[in-house]
């Protein structure tokens, strides 16, 4: 009796691990896709962001592990610690994400984190990071399909700026200069992991023009979801 008993619980446990296995990769990219209205640019407002660029923040990127259901679930249930600075939106693949500052953990589950610490939106090179997920809709992973010319619109709740996609290939995870200024260039350098999870993506955008939110079009307005007077 107490064998068939021990019998019932080994094979519910392996059950529920495998479940859980299982079902792993759908709850982490759901938790992922939900939306939050604590990290939503579009539910702040300029002093928000004003408060979060005084924040401290880590930028050491080299300690981004992969990304997992705790983490996830620990950044949802801790989303105050993630300190909204901007969005960035990529309309030709539906990319629409907030960008905290800084590239904790919790910062990049939910966010496309800055990966500079005094970098200015519109001057030199400004970069971000985030994850590629196997959800192709989700966090940077749209980055993959992204073709050259398309425009990406960064956003302050100030100024919305519009960036040209001009460069895109794999560099090794040591490539370190590209997030470097040039002094002759404005640009923004987005930066994923690739498929091997070992190597990068990297997306390179030249920096065309900034219009302040008020006068911004109403292209641009639809792609952060900003109602700006009504419109």
């Amino acid at each position: 009796m107490k064998k068939n008993k021990l019998r019932t619980l080994t094979w519910l446990v392996v059950l529920l691990v495998g479940l859980g296995l299982i079902f792993n990769a759908p709850i982490k990219n759901w938790m992922i896709s939900m939306r939050s209205d604590a990290l939503a640019i579009e539910s702040m407002d300029t002093s928000d962001i004003d408060k979060n660029q005084q924040k401290k923040a880590s930028f050491d990127f080299e300690e981004v592990r992969l990304l997992d259901l705790k983490t996830v679930a620990l950044a949802r249930f801790n989303s105050d610690q993630i300190n909204v600075i901007g969005g960035i939106s990529i309309p030709s693949v539906n990319l629409n994400l907030p960008i905290g500052k800084g590239t904790s953990e919790y910062t990049l589950a939910l966010t496309a984190g800055t990966m500079k610490e005094n970098q200015v939106m519109g001057k030199g090179n400004y970069t971000l990071a985030g994850h590629h997920m196997n959800r192709s809709d989700l966090l940077f992973s749209p980055l993959y399909e992204v073709e050259m010319g398309a425009v990406v619109y960064l956003t302050d709740l100030n100024t919305i700026y519009e960036y040209e996609i001009t460069e895109q290939r794999t560099i090794e995870a040591t490539e370190i200069e590209v997030l470097a200024d040039s002094p002759d260039e404005t640009v923004l350098t987005l930066i994923t992991c690739d498929d091997d999870g070992i190597t990068r993506l990297l997306t390179v955008a030249k920096f065309v023009k900034g219009i302040p939110v008020e006068e911004a079009t109403s292209e641009m307005l639809k792609a952060f979801d900003l109602k700006v007077n009504n419109r």
